[in-house]
């Protein structure tokens, strides 16, 4: 009876021992494989998540808070009016003080790439997040009668706004399209190495679960992402 018993025992414990060693194998192969394949895996998801929309005819281009330090979103956004796609820039600014809104600095930074005064607007307001962000400036959209906007992000930052903005513009009755202005360069080859773009990119997934989230299952107390 010990005998067999014992069998029993070394048989059980051979038992879990091979598949511990084969689940350990798998995941060595697969990571291996992850590891290979990184490069294209990685560079098609940069590639999806910048999202750059021909520009068309509008009444108003919006450039969002949170420029970069070399103020990329303005500079696009004041491309964009030399072209001619739109007569109009809003300048997106959070207050910073009760006198005083990010707007302010965007306005000397387009004034610096050219734009004249007269086609600045600032839009401020205590908006704290992207989501808050929005109602503020189509508010003032459509309270203004422009129904047409060019609206102008960072590179990393264009597929949680145009999750965001095309929910939002459906409702209203308008149509947006969402230009990139690059920063991370998220769609350039190997972006991953970059260690800014790597953070960013982290800290923008994060965020962008919860967008989608509040998106589908909106909180009664007011939006936050």
């Amino acid at each position: 009876m010990r005998i067999s018993f014992f069998r029993r025992e070394v048989s059980g414990c051979c038992f879990v021992a091979g598949l511990f060693l084969a689940a350990l194998l798998a995941l060595l192969v697969g990571g291996t494989a992850l590891y290979l394949a990184r490069a294209p895996l990685l560079g098609a998801l940069g590639k999806w998540w910048v999202v750059n929309e021909a520009p068309m005819k509008a009444d108003a281009i919006v450039v969002l808070s949170g420029d970069s330090v070399d103020a990329t979103r303005v500079r696009r956004a004041v491309e964009l009016f030399k072209q001619g796609w739109a007569p109009l820039i809003l300048l997106s600014g959070p207050l910073i003080r009760p006198y005083l809104s990010e707007g302010v600095f965007m306005v000397q930074d387009a004034k610096g790439f050219g734009a004249p005064e007269s086609a600045l607007q600032i839009v401020a307001s205590r908006f704290n997040s992207t989501m808050s962000e929005e109602d503020v400036i189509l508010d003032y959209a459509t309270g203004h009668h422009l129904y047409r906007l060019l609206v102008v992000t960072s590179d990393y930052h264009s597929r949680r706004v145009y999750a965001i903005y095309a929910a939002a513009a459906k409702k209203r009755g308008l149509e947006i399209r969402i230009i990139s202005a690059p920063q991370y360069l998220m769609g350039a080859r190997r972006w991953w190495e970059n260690r800014e773009a790597l953070k960013g990119m982290l800290y923008e997934f994060i965020k962008s679960l919860d967008t989608w989230w509040e998106i589908r299952h909106p909180s009664p107390a007011g939006r936050t992402p």
